[in-house]
């Protein structure tokens, strides 16, 4: 096995191990297969280099990994990667063309959620205020909240 061959192996291993740890948290297979990698690289030193070749792959093999371990998990890394802005708006009730106490009929059991055709001939995702709804019940609205409509039935 040729240096290069061995440096392949550990530096696959390397990116395959922190693949696993950050792109695919919990597969272990993964994870497995790049240790499995840096053994191999490790054994082969140890052959083709003799023993204090490999205990200098071996060496440098841990030191890397503590250093990628350190600034993997250090706490401002990945805050180039972080989003950082969020949206606070919110559209009025009014936006979505419907006001509190109009009438519809529900065309899906709400149960709590399915859909109401509404006095002006929209279809829209409904909520049931608690109890369950049948198809084909008359509803009216009782609530807008965060632009979803929340129906009872009408008695």
């Amino acid at each position: 096995m040729t240096l290069t061959t061995i440096l392949l192996l550990i530096a696959i291993g390397l990116l395959v191990i922190l693949a696993e740890i950050f792109l695919v948290p919990g597969s272990t297979v993964i994870g497995i297969v790049g240790v499995i990698l840096l053994i191999i690289g490790v054994v082969g030193a140890f052959y083709s280099l003799g023993r204090t070749g490999g205990f200098v792959v071996f060496g440098v093999t841990l030191i890397l990994i503590s250093i990628l371990g350190y600034l993997g998990f250090k706490s401002n890394t990945w805050q180039l990667f972080a989003v950082k802005s969020s949206i606070n708006s919110k559209a009025p009730a009014e936006a979505i063309g419907f006001h509190i106490g109009d009438k519809g009929k529900t065309i899906t059991r709400c149960a709590p959620i399915g859909k109401a055709e509404f006095e002006n001939g929209r279809i829209e995702e409904v909520y049931s205020f608690g109890d369950f709804i049948e198809e084909n019940t008359p509803v009216v609205i009782h609530k807008i909240q965060d632009k979803k409509i929340i129906v009872k039935p009408l008695t």
